[in-house]
C-alpha cells in the first residue's frame, strides 16, 4: 500500500513538474521566425500556424478571390486584345482596344488588392506577434530626414 502512495506521489509530481514548466516556458524566437516566414509565403498560412483560424480563413479566402480575379481578367484582356489585333476596321479595333484597357484596369487593380491583402497580413502577424512574444520580438518602422540632402525615408527594424 505504501508502494502504491509513493507511486501517486511521484507520478502527482512529475506531472505538476510538467505543468508549471510549461507556464513558465516562453514560446521561442524560431517559432516566431517559422510563423512570420508562413505569412510572407501565403496569406492566412501564419494565423493559421498560430491557431488563429477565422482570421486564417478571412486572409486566405479574400487573397485566393484576388488571385482568381487577377488570372480571369487576364484571360478577358487577352482575348479582348486578340480581337482589337484582328479587327478589319477601325471601330471594332477602337471598341476592342477600350475593352482591352478596361480589363488590364481591372486585372491591375486586382493585383493591388491582392497586395493590399498580403499587406495586411502582415501587420496582422506583426502586431499579434507583438502581444505574444512581446516587444522585443516585433517590426519597428522609423522615418527620417536627411539635412544635407533634403530627403525623407524610412527605415524597418525586425527582432525575433
Amino acid at each position: 500500500m505504501l508502494r502504491k502512495k509513493a507511486l501517486f506521489l511521484l507520478v502527482v509530481l512529475l506531472a505538476g513538474q510538467e505543468l508549471f514548466a510549461a507556464e513558465e516556458v516562453k514560446p521561442e524566437s524560431g517559432r516566431l521566425r517559422k510563423v512570420l516566414e508562413k505569412s510572407l509565403v501565403f496569406p492566412g498560412l501564419g494565423q493559421l500556424a498560430e491557431k488563429q483560424y477565422v482570421k486564417a480563413a478571412i486572409f486566405a479566402s479574400a487573397e485566393i478571390f484576388c488571385l482568381a480575379r487577377i488570372v480571369i481578367e487576364i484571360g478577358k484582356g487577352t482575348e479582348a486584345y486578340r480581337n482589337y489585333r484582328d479587327a478589319k476596321d477601325a471601330v471594332a479595333a477602337t471598341e476592342w482596344r477600350l475593352q482591352t484597357e478596361k480589363y488590364d484596369r481591372r486585372r491591375n487593380t486586382a493585383i493591388l488588392a491582392a497586395a493590399g491583402v498580403w499587406v495586411l497580413n502582415m501587420i496582422d502577424i506583426f502586431v499579434f506577434a507583438k502581444k505574444k512574444y512581446g516587444r522585443n520580438a516585433a517590426v519597428a518602422f522609423h522615418p527620417y530626414y536627411n539635412h544635407e540632402n533634403q530627403t525623407f525615408g524610412a527605415g524597418l527594424t525586425c527582432c525575433f
